[in-house]
C-alpha cells in the first residue's frame, strides 16, 4: 500500500470528537467540586487544610493539592518552583531534577516539617517564611483568610469554572491521549471481530530493541511485525520535539534491524492528532519520515490496509 503524503495527513488533523467522552469528563470534577464547596470554611485554618491536602478519604490527596492550588492562582507550575526554593533554601538539598506534584504531594503527607511549611506559605502568604521570598504576584490570590473568597468557594459554578479553567485543562490532555489509544483498540478488535480472528495484539509492553514501552506491538513483543505508537496535542510545546528526536532515533533503529533480519522486517505505524501538531509541522514532518506509515482518528482505516497487507489471514 502506497504511504499517505504528509499533506493529507497534515490537513487531517483535528480534534477529538467524542461527546461522550467529553461528557464524562465534565461530570468527573464534580465530586471535587463539592467537596471543595463542603469544605472552603475550614481553608483559613492550619490543621483543617492540613487534613484536606493529606487525606486520602474521599478524593486523592495529590486530587485535592491540583485543585487547590489552581483555586488560590498559584498553579501547579508554580507549586514546583516554590518547591525548588523551599528545598534548596530550606533543606539545603542539591538537585538537578524538580519534583512531580505527585512527588510534592508525597511529602506533604510523609514530612510533618515541609507540610506546615507549606500550610504557613499557603494561609499567610507574604507573612510566611516561604512567602518573603516568593513575588507578590504568585500570592495575588492567596485570600483564605478572607471570608469574602470563602464564600464564593462555596459557590459550585464558581469553583467549576476555576478548574475547567485551570486543573483539569492538563487533566484533559492526559485523558484524551488515553482515549486515543482506547480508539486504537477499538478499531484492532472491530478488525478482528471481522475481517481476521486470529488478529493479536499487545499493549504498552517493553520492546528491548528500542527499550522503550510501546503502545501497541502485533502480533507480540516476542514477534513484533507492527509497532504502532500514538500521540495526540492539543497545544503546542517542545515535548514535541522531543518525540520527534525520539521517533527518528527509533526508525533508525528498525531500519537496522530490518537490514540484518530481512525475513523479520518490522514496521512502525505513527498515529498523531490534534491541532497542537499543525503549529509543529516541522516536527510533524520528521515524525511522518520516520514512520512507514501514519494515521489519526479522521484516517483510522489506514490501520485497516495495513493489517490486511502484513499480518496473514488464514481465512482469506
Amino acid at each position: 500500500m502506497l504511504k499517505i503524503s504528509f499533506e493529507d495527513w497534515k490537513n487531517s488533523m483535528s480534534f477529538m470528537i467524542d461527546d461522550n467522552f467529553d461528557n464524562n469528563f465534565l461530570l468527573s470534577i464534580e465530586p471535587l467540586t463539592r467537596f471543595i464547596n463542603q469544605n472552603c470554611q475550614l481553608f483559613s485554618n492550619a490543621e483543617p487544610l492540613s487534613i484536606f491536602l493529606t487525606s486520602d478519604s474521599e478524593l486523592k490527596a495529590v486530587d485535592k493539592l491540583k485543585a487547590f492550588v489552581s483555586l488560590i492562582g498559584l498553579s501547579e507550575e508554580r507549586l514546583k518552583r516554590v518547591v525548588s526554593l523551599v528545598r534548596f533554601r530550606f533543606y539545603q538539598e542539591d538537585f538537578k531534577s524538580e519534583w512531580t506534584v505527585n512527588q510534592i504531594s508525597r511529602k506533604l503527607i510523609t514530612d510533618k516539617g515541609f507540610k506546615d511549611l507549606m500550610i504557613e506559605f499557603f494561609i499567610d502568604g507574604r507573612n510566611s517564611q516561604i512567602g518573603a521570598e516568593i513575588p507578590l504576584y504568585y500570592m495575588k490570590n492567596f485570600k483564605l483568610t478572607d471570608q469574602e473568597f470563602i464564600s464564593e468557594l462555596r459557590n459550585y459554578k464558581y469553583v467549576e469554572r476555576i478548574l475547567n479553567d485551570n486543573e483539569i485543562q492538563g487533566k484533559y490532555s492526559n485523558e484524551v491521549g488515553a482515549h486515543v489509544e482506547r480508539i486504537i483498540q477499538t478499531k484492532l478488535e472491530d478488525y478482528k471481530e471481522h475481517i481476521n480472528a486470529t488478529l493479536q495484539y499487545e499493549i504498552q509492553k517493553e520492546f528491548p530493541l528500542l527499550n522503550k514501552n510501546i503502545d501497541f506491538l502485533i502480533p507480540s513483543v516476542n514477534s513484533p511485525i507492527i509497532l504502532i505508537e500514538s500521540s495526540y496535542n492539543i497545544t503546542t510545546g517542545s515535548g514535541q520535539s522531543k518525540r520527534a528526536d525520539q521517533l527518528v532515533e527509533f526508525y533508525g533503529t528498525l531500519m537496522r534491524h530490518n537490514a540484518n533480519h530481512r525475513a523479520n522486517k518490522i514496521i512502525i505505524l505513527n498515529y498523531c492528532d490534534g491541532f497542537g501538531w499543525v503549529g509543529r509541522q516541522n516536527d510533524l514532518h520528521r515524525i511522518y519520515d520516520a514512520s512507514d506509515f501514519v494515521f489519526n482518528q479522521r484516517t483510522i482505516n489506514v490501520l485497516d490496509v495495513v493489517l490486511n497487507e502484513y499480518i496473514p489471514n488464514p481465512m482469506a
